[in-house]
């Protein structure tokens, strides 16, 4: 056994784990950034060598079994012991220069931190940023990222970090949509909603409820796509302020949602605390970030009769 599983080497054990987490070949190979026909064959070369199959393919996917799991839970604690160690050499580096990965959502990284960023990065030229652009909730843990600037109503047990800010809501429309002598009425315009891929979120929630028999023109699992839907005359939307704010083809047609309210939260591992130039960033966005967002939650156009909301759910208190 010894001889066996010697000819394995990492690849081959990270190359299991991925297909084990994922549950098929196409998974991994986009954890690992490989091709597919390179995990198939690692896959194939270490049953090979340990002369026993690790996993059972279906059409579904492919799952591991007792051999495979086995294999699977060993690199999982090699992944961790790694992924330790780097986590406290980072968490030691004293030095204002090298890469900072900072996770955040497309809406985010659009409209809110380049400006922040670009003022960062100018009085710390030795530090270059790495933005993880995308919905998902990446893994700190894992070393996926440094940072995460997240919108979420309870951040993860494991993180560390502080509330920045919260995002208020608020209805947009393009200009040509609005009665010209009176205050538009919702369920008389085209909408723009949410694909049921982001149906899960306060915003989406909060729209179904206050508008239960609306059948959308268009919907989009992307909150920027649907901004830009709304501003070439499509429908209605409904918006994080910040963003719509600075959309000149977009008006403000309601007040302030009441109800779904966002928690804004810059989150870290413990592990990198030390770690000088994730601190300094931290600390930057931590006093920017509170100036910016309110600055852009009060600009842009607003509609001279404003729509009533149809619902005014109680605000949720803060965690």
């Amino acid at each position: 056994m010894h001889t066996r599983t010697g000819l394995l080497d990492w690849n081959d054990l990270r190359t299991v784990l991925a297909v084990a987490r994922s549950g098929s070949l196409a998974g991994a190979a986009r954890e690992l950034d490989l091709q597919h026909s390179t995990v198939f064959r690692r896959i194939e070369e270490a049953e090979a060598r340990l002369g026993a199959r690790l996993f059972d393919r279906a059409r579904t996917g492919w799952s591991a079994n007792a051999q495979g799991e086995a294999v699977a839970r060993a690199a999982a604690e090699m992944e961790a012991a790694a992924l330790m160690a780097e986590r406290e050499i980072s968490g030691a580096d004293a030095r204002l220069q090298g890469v900072i990965r900072i996770a955040t959502s497309e809406m985010l990284a659009g409209y809110l931190l380049p400006p922040l960023l670009q003022q960062f990065l100018a009085e710390h030229p030795g530090i270059e940023i790495e933005a993880d652009v995308s919905n998902r909730a990446v893994d700190l843990t894992r070393r996926e990222a440094d940072l995460a600037l997240r919108a979420t109503e309870q951040p993860p047990e494991s993180m560390v970090g502080r509330r920045v800010g919260e995002l208020r809501y608020a209805i947009y429309a393009a200009r040509a949509l609005l009665p010209a002598r009176r205050a538009p009425l919702l369920q008389e315009l085209p909408w723009v909603g949410f694909d049921e891929r982001i149906a899960y979120t306060a915003i989406a929630h909060w729209w179904r409820q206050a508008l239960p028999d609306v059948q959308p023109r268009l919907r989009a699992d992307s909150l920027p796509a649907m901004l830009k839907a709304a501003a070439a005359g499509i429908g209605a939307v409904a918006l994080p302020m910040f963003a719509a704010a600075q959309e000149p083809k977009l008006l403000r047609i309601t007040p302030p949602i009441e109800g779904p309210v966002m928690g804004l939260w810059l989150l870290h591992h413990p592990d990198v605390r030390g770690n000088a130039r994730v601190r300094t960033l931290m600390q930057w966005l931590g006093d920017a970030v509170p100036r910016e967002l309110a600055r852009l939650t009060e600009a842009g156009p607003v509609c001279r009769q404003c729509a009533e909301c149809p619902v005014k759910p109680r605000r949720r208190r803060a965690a």
